[in-house]
């Protein structure tokens, strides 16, 4: 046999949203060695007036006589929209199309259903900077894949940083990156470092990295080469290269009212003036110490604010309130102190005396934030207030409906005070921090639970640090604009190293200049610039490196409109609270993204390969190289081993055991069924796969632990312990059905028995057991793998009343649609958080879940953290032990699974019991 899926050939990408490229075989059941060699990666990046464009092209051959399926993971910035994908096979180019996401879901699934090769790429919400795509490459084949994302370089701390990562995870023959820039004005400041990871650390940026080499072919632009040969990467690793490449630069100011381009009929005005005096600040913190923030995450707080509180600069005013389930206000004899030696360390004896415990009371720590800061009893408008808010988890105590709380600071927030979030760790509520910083004029950040969390809170204060403007507003003059097309020109804060881009259209192709005012707020008090002013791009370009010269100038100023409008739509979506506004500015931001090509949370790319003549054919002959072993290896063991606190299964009596995203463990419940009862496992409407298992009862102990009940007549009964397994499991899908009994198993009526070492195509399915009698693989195709496991007893063992039974397990699940149900199924795409956790006097650690994802409603459910054996590999793994056979955690009670027959979807009406 050549392979788990030898016979298909097929690629699929799922992309979700920074530029991470890595490369990994998959989870094979045989474990071959890689077999797939990354040949060439080449990066190449073009900066135009800051923005970029940059295009991943990467070669992988296979030279095993297999097909071998290889991952990509690719990490684009979280300001990126990609807009090109191609892949190259066998010499024929595939291109990607753009589609509304729903669209582009069921082009997708309804390409993979008829048995072509597919690819899909989309932004995942919930995973904003990650893309990863598979390709199941052919023996003795080669693939090509170019990615293009644009991104708008954004300015912080003075710098714009273009970061590329680099992570072939192996030494590749040709590793080239190139970044081109062209600006109009002079280049400043340009530092290419050495590779680095994510984690920062001190003055890590003041090196070089000597594998890079800059070309400056004029003032205004420059060339960067970096590639290191086989040997230099060696060098570093065994691995290969892997880190972050970064080029930062600046460019030179002269005028305060900033910078506009202009070509045909677009314009793009950078405003970043220089030489500003700072304005004085009123400053309040709202931290949270609540019980998830105990340890690490609370003393990296205490080091950070630490040194925030010592940077704070002396006439601002500032106060600090920290929650939990209580709101506690630092001080109280006025709602801001100002900035001074004795305030400063008051304050950081505050925050050293603070012990995470508690709920998280996140509306009224917000109320009562707010009020302090438009109370302060200094009124003078050169003071610029914001707000920074740190929290790690959602709302647990007071009001805990997000919208409301969201009402709440919006009626509240009269002065339009900046909130700035911090998202603190993975159990955050980003989308709600999302929503209350667009809703009031800030931006969310999430700072990563990591060793460099301090210098990440650190870091983000030194962006917002400095206050030079606020309460700006843009006004273009003369009507040589088309107001309406205008990006945002209102401003409530500008701070010193950032910069302020407004894009539009112009009411003339041949327009190259306009007039412009800008009005606002500065340590001075009022001010006004009013000046004439624009560039045309194609006065710009006579020194173009020669690399940049076959770029397509004319529609540059165009892109970035285009980005910068989808961009702004999709802010306002978060901010506005009626539906059919919201509504209205989807339908525009779906409209530009299908126009101009961009991925973005509305829109998805679709990549589908014409269906090859080499798929799997019914067959049940066996050639010499199809030994069941060259899947298995020498035992199924060690592939579940790898995976083992992966898997998803019902074994024994019967546990349920699921891996949810969200959660480090896995959370375990028991259903107690009766004896011929048939309950759903799995159920996919869109995959046609069904999976069903018969509850077989056991007298377990007949006579050592039964129990003898004397009745009033004399008479004495007997009652045995009777415990519940699954002794019957059915699998439908792909025009099969597999009966599966301890005693033999079954495809489509034709019987099979255990022991012989086999394998079966039946369709596009291959079933293939172990040769022991102990285990039986089914492989559909798209990813989906199932594995039974039998559990057989001895004579003695039966002699007690025990029974033969079967165990279920998902190993791959990633072919399975958002819609998949069932006891097991529900849980693929559900996401479970741990929002508290205790341990009492006894060692006994107990939980609140949250459970959301594909369910009808969020729900909390109570868990006590325990361990069960997994089956399949003879060993122990950590969960969280739901009771009371699921309550709260499935959807509905147990009794709602159970169907009319082995074969049948279609849930049956039962009294419900009461769990």
């Amino acid at each position: 046999m050549a392979g788990l899926f030898g016979e298909l050939r097929c690629f699929c990408l799922f992309v979700c949203f920074g530029v991470s490229l890595c490369f990994t075989n998959s989870l094979d059941l045989d474990f071959k060695p890689k077999t797939t060699k990354v040949v060439s990666l080449h990066i190449k990046s073009s900066i135009l007036y800051r923005f970029s464009s940059t295009s991943v092209t990467s070669t992988i051959i296979n030279d095993d006589v297999r097909a071998t399926e290889t991952f990509f993971e690719v990490t684009l910035p979280d300001a990126a929209f990609i807009s090109n994908f191609t892949l190259e096979i066998d010499g024929n180019v595939y291109l990607g199309e753009i589609k509304e996401k729903e669209v582009a879901k069921n082009t997708y699934e309804n390409a993979r259903w008829m048995g072509q090769s597919a690819g899909h790429i989309e932004t995942r919400p919930r995973d904003t900077n990650k893309f990863k795509i598979s390709i199941n490459i052919a023996a003795f084949s080669e693939v090509t894949f170019t990615l293009t994302y644009n991104e708008l370089l954004q300015r912080r701390r003075g710098n714009y940083d273009h970061t590329i990562y680099v992570n072939p995870g192996q030494i590749v023959d040709s590793l080239l990156v190139e970044v081109t820039i062209q600006e109009s004005r002079a280049i400043t400041q340009l530092h290419v470092p050495p590779l680095r990871d994510d984690i920062l650390t001190e003055h890590q940026n003041s090196l070089w990295n000597t594998y890079a080499t800059i070309r400056r072919p004029s003032l205004t632009s420059a060339y960067i080469r970096y590639n290191p040969s086989p040997e230099d990467q060696k060098r570093a690793s065994l691995q290969g290269m892997s880190g972050l490449f970064i080029v930062e630069y600046d460019v030179e100011r002269t005028t305060h009212v900033g910078e506009v381009m202009v070509v045909n009929g677009y314009f793009v005005h950078y405003f970043a003036p220089q030489g500003l005096p700072r304005m004085k600040r009123k400053v309040l913190f709202i931290l949270d110490y609540s019980g998830s923030m105990l340890g690490t995450k609370i003393t990296q707080l205490k080091t950070a604010m630490s040194e925030i509180l010592s940077n704070l600069a002396k006439g601002d005013r500032f106060n600090i309130i920290r929650f939990n389930g209580d709101v506690t206000k630092w001080w109280n004899h006025s709602a801001l102190v100002e900035v001074n030696e004795y305030s400063v360390n008051a304050a950081k004896n505050f925050i050293n005396d603070i012990e995470a415990d508690g709920w998280t009371n996140i509306n009224d720590a917000l109320t009562e934030g707010m009020d302090l800061l438009q109370e302060d009893d200094e009124k003078d408008p050169t003071y610029a207030s914001l707000m920074i808010f740190l929290t790690d988890g959602y709302a647990t105590e007071g009001e805990m409906d997000n919208s409301k709380i969201l009402d709440t600071i919006n009626s509240r927030n009269k002065d339009r005070v900046p909130i700035f979030s911090l998202s603190f760790g993975d159990e955050a509520d980003y989308g709600f921090l999302k929503k209350l910083s667009a809703q009031n004029n800030g931006f969310v950040r999430k700072i990563y639970e990591e060793s460099d969390a301090s210098l990440q809170l650190t870091g983000f204060y030194g962006e917002v640090a400095s206050t030079l403007l606020s309460n700006l507003t843009f006004r273009y003059l003369d009507d040589t604009v088309v107001g309406k097309s205008v990006t945002n020109t209102i401003y409530p804060i500008f701070f010193e190293g950032s910069e302020i881009v407004i894009s539009g259209k112009v009411s003339e192709v041949n327009v190259s200049a306009m007039t412009l005012e800008i009005c606002g707020t500065s340590s001075k008090g009022p001010l006004e610039w009013r000046t004439a002013t624009g560039n045309n791009i194609f006065d710009l370009i006579q020194n173009a490196p020669s690399e940049l010269v076959a770029s397509n100038f004319s529609d540059i100023t165009e892109k970035i409109w285009a980005y910068m409008t989808i961009k702004q739509l999709l802010i306002n979506r978060l901010r506005e609270r009626n539906a059919t506004a919201r509504t209205e500015l989807k339908r525009k931001a779906l409209e530009l993204a299908l126009k101009y090509n961009f991925v973005t949370p509305l829109t998805s790319m679709v990549v589908t390969r014409p269906q090859d003549e080499n798929v799997i054919r019914p067959s049940a002959d066996l050639r010499l190289n199809d030994s069941p072993y060259s899947v298995w290896g020498d035992t199924l063991k060690g592939s579940l081993e790898l995976k083992r606190n992966k898997l998803s299964f019902v074994d024994s009596d019967p546990h349920f055991i699921v891996r949810v995203k969200g959660l480090k463990d896995s959370v375990c419940f028991d259903v107690m069924g009766n004896e011929g009862d048939i309950f759903n496992l799995v159920k996919d409407e869109i995959s046609g796969i069904v999976v069903n298992a018969k509850v077989a009862t056991s007298s377990e102990g007949s006579r050592i632990n039964s129990t003898s009940t004397k009745h009033r007549n004399g008479t004495q009964e007997s009652k045995s312990n009777l415990k519940t397994y699954f002794g019957e499991i059915t699998i439908s899908g792909d025009n099969s059905v597999i009966n599966v009994s301890p005693d033999q198993w079954t495809v489509n009526g034709l019987p099979y028995n255990w022991r012989p070492a086999q394998t079966i195509t039946v369709h596009r399915t291959k079933l293939v057991t172990d040769g022991t009698g102990k285990m039986i693989a089914l492989m559909f195709p798209h990813k989906i793998t199932l594995l039974i496991v039998r559990h057989m007893r001895t004579e003695r063992q039966l002699e007690m009343g025990k029974i033969h039974f079967l165990g279920f397990y998902i190993v791959d699940d990633r072919g399975f649609s958002w819609y998949t149900h069932g006891l097991l199924g529900q849980f693929i795409y559900r996401r479970i958080s741990l929002e508290k956790k205790k341990t009492s006097k006894i060692g006994k650690t107990r939980g609140k879940l949250k459970i959301e994802g594909n369910t009808k409603r969020m729900r909390r459910v109570s868990a006590l953290l325990g361990k069960r054996v997994n089956l399949a590999i003879n060993d122990y793994v950590s969960c969280w032990m739901v009771q009371r056979n699921g309550r709260r955690l499935i959807d509905g009670v147990f009794t709602d699974y159970l169907v009319t027959n082995s074969t049948s979807p279609q849930y049956r009406k039962r009294k419900r019991s009461k769990t």
